[in-house]
């Protein structure tokens, strides 16, 4: 069944994709859900369950009605195949956003903690299709504190809108929790995307540019990985010098260390996948003739470049490799 989907969707991709005619709303949802459900367990499983879920929840005693959930067809952009290809990621990482929010009420209906409180707040954190770590909140900071520690050399792209300026978005208000589910929707995103090379390497088979757009989805959420991880290790060093009963309750939140260390090293284990098929990608390309190189910041194909992000990773990940940032992750990660 499988290997049919595949094999479906890569012959609609191609063909569509020659023509890059305009597909109808019912073509577009078609196509965004036959392509996660080809290339990504994990988005399947995000898209599903979102697709199940009821609107009120029994946890003991309390009823919880939530509001309704976006549905992920909201976040595509553009009408073309091509279109919805370079969408697919920003369509994972929001419905993960959704997930991590919602998904906590089914978990805590089925098993309900005796501890329940009314306004308790949880996070539902998918790792991966097996895989979800039910995590819940302490008492946190506001994030946009961090404005006071992180010098300007270090405020990356994803500074503003997610640290400063102060606003109600959850990386900001639900403090170490919020950080962490930016973090894994960016993850989430980028496995999404990292799954279509497939669909890539048949598109570029008679025009190699084509990889071009793979990387440029790539590269983006490629710098997200040391942005957040150094976002959550500024917070962690503030709980720890300003609110070290905080602090103290994080450390003592195993599921919560468990979810930062299991989306911390699948993410980087990602982004050391990209890097080596990179470099593979060179080499095939320069035995086939086609000139593909590394310059300053970009990847060329036949002379058509694409930003790689390089100098902000590297003011990252030279902060990151300073021994209090070391210390800190390693104290945090749980055994």
């Amino acid at each position: 069944m499988r290997i049919s989907i595949l094999l479906n969707v890569l012959l609609l991709i191609s063909g569509i994709s020659v023509q890059a005619q305009h597909l109808n709303e019912s073509q577009q949802v078609k196509l965004m859900t036959d392509l996660i459900k080809a290339y990504s367990l994990e988005g399947q499983q995000i898209v599903t369950s979102l697709s199940k879920l009821p609107r009120k929840f029994k946890i003991n005693q309390a009823t919880i009605t939530t509001g309704g959930i976006t549905k992920p067809e909201r976040w595509l952009s553009g009408k073309t195949a091509k279109d919805i290809r370079s969408s697919l990621s920003t369509v994972i990482h929001e419905s993960s956003h959704s997930f991590t929010s919602y998904y906590g009420y089914q978990m805590l209906t089925q098993n309900p903690p005796e501890d329940y409180q009314f306004g308790d707040d949880y996070s539902a954190f998918l790792i991966s299709a097996e895989n979800i770590i039910l995590v819940k909140h302490t008492e946190v900071f506001n994030s946009n504190e961090l404005k006071k520690d992180i010098p300007k050399d270090l405020r990356t792209f994803r500074y503003s809108p997610y640290i400063s300026p102060k606003s109600n978005l959850g990386s900001q208000k639900h403090g170490i929790y919020g950080l962490l589910d930016e973090f894994n929707a960016y993850y989430q995103g980028n496995l999404m995307s990292y799954n279509l090379y497939p669909v890539y390497q048949q598109l570029a088979a008679d025009n190699p540019n084509i990889y071009q757009k793979y990387i440029q989805n790539m590269s983006s959420d490629r710098l997200a990985f040391y942005e957040f991880k150094y976002f959550i290790l500024a917070y962690l060093r503030r709980a720890k010098t300003e609110y070290p009963a905080i602090y103290r309750a994080f450390l003592d939140n195993a599921p919560l260390r468990e979810a930062y260390k299991q989306i911390h090293n699948r993410y980087q284990e990602l982004m050391n996948a990209h890097d080596t098929r990179l470099s593979e990608l060179m080499e095939t390309l320069n035995s086939r003739g086609i000139e593909a190189y590394f310059e300053d910041e970009y990847f060329y194909v036949e002379n058509r470049g694409v930003g790689m992000n390089t100098a902000e990773i590297l003011i990252l990940k030279t902060e990151l490799l300073k021994p209090e940032y070391i210390s800190l992750h390693n104290e945090f990660l749980i055994n």
